[in-house]
This record gives structure tokens, C-alpha cells and sequence, in this order.
């Protein structure tokens, strides 16, 4: 793999090691004086609380494995059946992140991150079924030299406040960018024709490249639980989920059959759900471990029509999963005062 594939998560792990140590030792970073000393925390609820905003900022290591994998059909018009089923699964996902959240002690709040790394070491199961192709075809490829780039933004407000928690509502959009690659070819059924020899395993032979971009309903909540521990949770709906992606078989566009990648979309839904249990080492350094999970499915066509002498457009399903867990180092600045004389 080029080195460059993991430079995002080890610039996060320098910054994850030194950060919190450096935290630690400084002088506090004291807020903007005021005539009335600002709440300690803006989130959590203060009777007729000095307006004032804080702003967070940390580094993940994301470490998770991934799934994704589509149904294709024939064309409505001359069969309806279910013709390929393709599954790249159980790869590796090693990513660097960078989070933030900005809150006012109105109870507004705007939050986001954005990450990417490398995506490695699965398999691709190409299945392809009867009358398509008889008698029925099974091959086994490995996936390497993948990738992940995503993003999320959200705004919301804490609708809930205690002294010591706060729930929140939030309305927001999320950006996931998904390629794997296939290299080699085995057939593991008994259909003779193909991947019959076998394809090595230094002959790349398939690659889709995804874009998921989706609207995001949630919850979001934390408890402090004593004076170092914080426990965060969030839960987001997708009721929208648009795809566009292109499928990129290699062998089959130098054979001719294919002018180029195959276009490809969809739309559908989804859901996300992450928790992070964090150790506040001063009033504004923290450290914590966390856990996330994501799924989202679309339905839509694969356009063959655009790359293939009489091809039709053929109906698509898509699926993905993201689960995992990852560290961060996070460093608070404020609250500071606003509008205050």
C-alpha cells in the first residue's frame, strides 16, 4: 500500500499522543474576562445563564471493518429476476478524523467532522445467476488499495439541560465517499467459463467508486459522570439517501463489451449511532474511546445503456455498512462571554 494511505490516521495518532500531554501541562486557557464569570460549561443548563459560546476541537484513529455489496436485475421488459449479486466484504478500514463543536448557552449547536483513510484486505464474492448466465457462477477476488473520504455537519439544540446533562435535537447532512478495488479472479462453483484458468492476483479486474450524500434527522445527548467522565451518544435518521457511483470492470472494458465504467445511482435510507465514553484530564483536555456504526441501502438503476451496444438500463440495489471504534484527543477553548460590557 503507498505510504500515503497512511498519513491521515498517523498525523491523528501524533496529534492524539501530544496533544492532551501538552494540554495537561499548560496554564488553563483562560476565557475573555467579563463582569460575571461565565458559566463552566455552556451545554449544561445555568439559571439565566451569561450568554457565551465554546468551541471544541479533537483527533480520531478510526479503526473498522466495512461491507458493501449490490443486487442487480435484468431489464424489466425481458426478465425481472435477479441476475448478478456482487459483495465486497469484511475490509479493513484505518482512518484519520477531525472533529468540532461550536454551542451557545442559548442551547444552539453546530458540529461536524471529517475523515478518510484507506480501506484494504476484504474479499469480492461475484455471483451471477441462472438464465443470465448458466450454469450458475461463483468467483472469489481480494480487495486492496480501497479508500473512505467522508464528512457530516449538524445543526441543533439542546432541548433538555440539567446540571449535569443535556439531550439535543439536530438537522444535518453527511457526505460518504466509498471505493474498493478487486484484484484476481477464482471461480469456487462449477461454471466453466468463468475465471476458468484463474485470474492472478496482480490483474485488477473490478472497481466501484460510490458517493453516498444523505440528510440526517438525530438525537444527540451526554451525562457527566462524576467529575472526570463524560458519556456522548447520538442517534441520526436517514430518510434521504441519494447514490451515484460508477462499476468499473476492467477485463470486460479491454474485451470490448464496455465503452467505460457503467453509471450507476439510486436513492433510499439509512441510519447512524455513535457513543463516546471521554476522561477530562484538565477543564479543557479529554481523551476517550468510542464506537460507531452506520447502514444505508438505495435503490436505483445500473445504466448499461451508456456503455453498451443495445444494453438497458437494469434495476440496482445497494447496500453499506461501516463498524468500528476509535480514540480521540479532543481540547475545549471558552466559554467565552458575547455581548457582554
Amino acid at each position: 500500500m503507498s505510504l500515503r494511505n497512511y498519513l491521515p490516521f498517523a498525523a491523528v495518532i501524533v496529534l492524539m499522543i501530544a496533544g492532551p500531554a501538552f494540554a495537561a501541562d499548560m496554564a488553563p486557557f483562560e476565557p475573555v474576562p467579563a463582569p460575571a464569570a461565565p458559566i463552566p460549561d455552556v451545554e449544561y443548563f445555568n439559571p439565566k445563564p451569561l450568554p457565551a459560546i465554546q468551541a471544541e476541537f479533537g483527533a480520531r484513529y478510526f479503526f473498522g471493518t466495512g461491507k458493501t455489496s449490490k443486487n442487480l436485475y435484468g431489464p424489466p421488459s425481458i426478465y425481472s429476476g435477479q441476475v448478478s449479486r456482487l459483495t465486497y466484504n469484511d475490509f479493513l478500514i484505518n482512518a484519520g478524523e477531525f472533529d468540532w463543536r461550536v454551542a451557545a448557552s442559548s442551547g444552539w449547536f453546530i458540529k461536524g467532522y471529517i475523515g478518510g483513510g484507506s480501506a484494504t484486505q476484504g474479499k469480492l464474492q461475484d455471483e451471477d445467476f441462472p438464465p443470465a448466465i448458466t450454469p450458475y457462477s461463483s468467483t472469489t477476488s481480494n480487495e486492496n488499495s480501497g479508500f473512505l473520504g467522508y464528512g457530516s455537519v449538524d445543526v441543533g439544540y439542546d432541548v433538555f439541560r440539567g446540571g449535569d446533562f443535556r439531550v439535543g435535537a439536530f438537522v444535518g447532512y453527511h457526505y460518504l465517499n466509498q471505493q474498493v478495488n478487486a484484484y484476481g479472479c477464482t471461480q469456487t462453483a462449477t461454471n466453466p467459463d468463468v475465471c476458468q484458468p484463474a485470474i492472478p492476483a496482480t490483474v485488477q479486474g473490478i472497481s466501484q467508486n460510490n458517493t453516498w450524500q444523505s440528510l440526517r434527522l438525530g438525537l444527540d445527548g451526554a451525562v457527566q459522570l462524576g467529575r472526570h467522565f463524560t458519556f456522548w451518544a447520538e442517534g441520526a435518521y436517514l430518510p434521504y439517501v441519494n447514490l451515484r457511483g460508477h462499476d468499473t470492470h476492467f477485463l470486460r472494458i479491454d474485451e470490448g463489451d464496455f465503452s467505460g465504467p457503467i453509471p450507476e445511482d439510486g436513492t433510499g435510507q439509512g441510519f447512524q449511532l455513535e457513543t463516546l465514553l471521554s476522561y477530562n484530564i484538565t477543564p479543557y483536555a479529554s481523551v476517550g474511546i468510542g464506537g460507531r456504526y452506520w447502514h444505508m441501502e438505495t435503490s436505483g438503476t445500473s445504466h448499461f445503456e451508456d456503455v453498451a451496444v443495445g444494453g438497458m438500463p437494469q434495476p440496482v440495489d445497494w447496500k453499506t455498512d461501516v463498524l468500528g471504534g476509535f480514540v480521540q484527543a479532543s481540547f475545549k477553548f471558552g466559554p467565552y462571554p458575547i455581548g457582554v460590557r
